[in-house]
């Protein structure tokens, strides 16, 4: 690969069978990266809507929490370990809370490596000593962040991740693991035992039987990110395909339907819609669909998982209701922050 760095990730045959796949959109490399998207320059087709949505919002308050994080997030060679813990939780809330749980030695270390290259105001300094009220701020800064900038979005993200992570389930489970690393993108190459990932610069990552979490991320461009911290659980965030229209696509919805099946899938869609005009059971839209119920459940689960839709049981069936989010993507109208 034609690359300024190769980072060369050392396969045992134990890291193989212990090659594993996201469950969830980690919201916390969602944040992290995105705020790198926010200090890279030049014209962007996929981000620069997003860039400019998120201007348009911007406050005092939110200008504050944005200068905050990009000085102890730099978009460089370095940014700390601890702003991206791992969950496998999927929710953002406990992310923050394993940055609140984060041991001061931790702080210091990664901190200080920032440092090294770039002014650290006093409140930064103060979070690198592990001071609580620090430590606090850090913690309302990435959920304010969270809810002004990731939030309005986190549907459109959510399934589109989705959708990444079941297609390289179903590669993994039809054709093998070595298939997966194989299919892994532009920016990587399985050549057994290695896998080579385009990268900044020189760097090898020795697995020594702890496998590998992948994880694909929305917010990635370019290349693919690890951790920087060779003792923590080893993980590789890969940038995905994305449409330009992604953004554009979330304000139309209502009114063209081809529009709302382009961003969800036509039986998605039509199972969003007719669930618009009151709660249906899986039976009914297998019915009104002519579909099998199985099909049905398929993609109602995808839905539930990107807060569209509730599914609750009532007697012997399962009936499905929309949710806020789902009647403003339907209805083609931006969801409040804190509706997620």
């Amino acid at each position: 690969m034609n690359t300024e760095g190769l980072l060369r990730i050392h396969f045992t045959a134990e890291d193989q069978g212990r090659l594993r796949l996201a469950t969830a959109t980690d919201w916390m490399w969602e944040v992290v990266l995105s705020l790198h998207l926010l200090q890279s320059e030049g014209p962007d087709l996929v981000f620069d809507p997003w860039r400019q949505r998120l201007a348009e919002l911007r406050s005092p308050d939110l200008e504050a929490v944005v200068d905050f994080l990009t000085v102890i997030n730099p978009s460089a060679r370095y940014f700390p370990d601890f702003l991206t813990p791992v969950t496998g939780t999927g929710e953002i809330a406990t992310g923050i809370d394993a940055v609140r749980c984060t041991p001061k030695t931790q702080f210091s270390v990664q901190l200080t490596r920032v440092a090294h290259a770039r002014f650290l105001p006093p409140r930064a300094r103060l979070l690198a000593t592990g001071d609580k009220d620090a430590v606090a701020h850090v913690c309302r800064a990435l959920r304010t962040y969270y809810d002004a900038a990731i939030a309005p979005f986190r549907t459109l993200i959510d399934l589109r991740l989705a959708d990444v992570r079941r297609e390289y389930a179903r590669i993994t489970t039809t054709r093998g693991s070595e298939a997966l690393l194989r299919s892994l993108g532009p920016g990587c190459a399985w050549q057994p035992p290695l896998l080579l990932v385009r990268y900044p610069y020189d760097r090898d990552l020795h697995l020594g039987g702890r496998g590998l979490l992948l994880v694909p991320s929305f917010c990635c461009v370019r290349r693919p990110v690890t951790l920087f911290d060779r003792d923590l659980a080893p993980v590789l965030v890969l940038p995905i395909r994305h449409d330009p229209r992604w953004l554009s696509a979330s304000g139309r919805c209502a009114a063209d339907g081809k529009t709302l099946g382009d961003l969800l899938g036509d039986t998605r869609a039509r199972i969003l819609d007719l669930a618009g005009n009151g709660a249906l059971a899986t039976g009914a839209l297998a019915g009104r669909l002519r579909i099998s119920a199985q099909t049905i459940s398929y993609h109602t689960k995808i839905l539930r998982d990107a807060g569209l839709i509730t599914s609750n049981r009532e007697g012997a069936s399962v009936v499905h209701h929309l949710t806020a989010t789902g009647v403003a993507l339907v209805n083609g109208r931006p969801t409040p922050v804190g509706q997620w």
